[in-house]
């Protein structure tokens, strides 16, 4: 297995035990809090490969939708467009005085039926969270380009004749019944079957079946993030564990739909931000040379941007920064050259984090996290950075003693 898929396969892992409602988190007390988790579940199950397929396959096959021969009764002037009902007739011209007027039932193709209306509930519920999904996103979520391309098939689903008048006729606040879902699982047509499959994903979801939260966090959770964003919420994640374990208090999951300005994860006094500055950061006294560096770019008109860390562990009892954390997803370097970035870019970020002075304590309960090959601290002495790998990552518990630095009075 490639380290991308072991890192999938690690993050979905750490989804499913905190959204599996009731279940503990590495022997302790998170769990999971149903009414917005699921909620935030069903948001990402609009994005999720059953729907996603569905949607697809009635783009690419708008003609497929299957039509029932009905009957509706019209009245016309001297011209039967179907079976004449003579009793209805008779009556109209008593009541109406025209004595040409027909009342005949017109046969017509009508796409009023059972899996025309499970398909039609199942595209407007995932429109409808799609919306609410991009409402719950900040301006530089990776999510944004999934969802905004997931909005446009949905607006092109809308044109489609066959679906007008079953999206019409459906109301989300009155599920398909029983009938209808028979009738779509039976039919020959993939179109209804791939409905019923979003379908039983979403109530598997309400229901809380790890399978169900299990395909969700793969194919939306995890699937619209690169390889290295991947790695540092798995990281992100990773970090909430263990100081939930280190506290004993319950983990809280806010990635997936919070405020962008807001933590990802929370334990107790304990918040971990992801690519987030914070109120917290304060801009340090510039070197010589990032002086210089300033004075050129600025005679260019250029400014000088402010570096985000990865990931930042905020202490809310003491009002500040616990911990700095640099992630580096290895693809061409070499472990050594990525750990001394990393071990640069904490070293420059505790400066925005800590009084002058007093960057040491933060630095030595900081943390670098590489994907593999993380280097062994040999010299005790002195303030470093944790070190750790995803391989070390994944052990039960290989991220205690790091929490066991914050945890200690400092």
């Amino acid at each position: 297995m490639s380290i991308d898929a072991a890192i999938v396969d690690y993050s979905a892992g750490l989804l499913l035990r905190y959204f599996r409602s009731g279940a503990a988190i590495g022997g302790e007390t998170p769990r999971l809090d149903q009414r917005r988790d699921v909620e935030i579940l069903k948001g990402h199950w609009a994005l999720s490969a059953p729907v996603r397929n569905l949607v697809g396959y009635v783009l690419a096959h708008p003609h497929e939708a299957q039509a029932l021969m009905t009957y509706r009764v019209r009245t016309d002037d001297a011209m039967a467009r179907g079976r004449i009902d003579a009793r209805r007739t008779w009556l109209y011209r008593q009541q109406s005085g025209l004595p040409s007027a027909l009342v005949t039932h017109e046969a017509v193709r009508s796409f009023h039926t059972g899996p025309n209306l499970l398909l039609a509930w199942v595209l407007r519920e995932a429109a409808s969270y799609t919306a609410r999904l991009l409402s719950w996103q900040g301006k530089t979520s990776p999510y944004l380009p999934v969802i905004e391309k997931a909005q446009s098939e949905m607006r092109l689903l809308q044109r489609i004749d066959s679906l007008r008048e079953p999206l019409r006729a459906v109301s989300l606040g009155e599920r398909p019944n029983a009938g209808a879902i028979r009738d779509a699982a039976r039919s020959r047509r993939p179109m209804y079957r791939l409905a019923v499959d979003a379908y039983r994903l979403m109530q598997g979801l309400e229901r809380g079946e790890p399978e169900a939260m299990e395909r969700v966090a793969r194919s939306a959770l995890l699937a619209p993030l690169e390889d290295w964003r991947r790695f540092e919420l798995a990281v992100g994640l990773s970090l909430g564990e263990a100081l939930a374990r280190a506290t004993g208090v319950t983990l809280g999951l806010r990635l997936l739909g919070a405020d962008s300005a807001q933590p990802i994860v929370t334990a107790g006094r304990f918040a971990v931000y992801w690519q987030q500055i914070t109120h917290y950061h304060q801009a340090p006294t510039l070197e010589p040379s990032e002086a210089t560096v300033r004075d050129v770019l600025r005679a260019y008109g250029i400014n000088v941007g402010t570096e985000r860390p990865d990931l930042i562990v905020v202490d809310r009892d003491r009002d500040a920064v616990a911990a700095v954390v640099e992630v580096k997803y290895i693809a061409g370097e070499t472990a050594n050259v990525r750990f001394r970035e990393a071990v640069d870019q904490v070293v420059r970020y505790g400066r925005s984090y800590a009084a002058p002075g007093e960057t040491g304590p933060l630095l030595a309960r900081s943390l670098v996290a590489l994907s593999r090959n993380a280097p062994a601290r040999i010299d005790p002495a002195g303030d470093a950075p944790f070190s750790v790998d995803f391989e070390a990552l994944r052990q039960p518990h290989g991220l205690d003693a790091w929490a066991a630095s914050l945890t200690a009075p400092w």
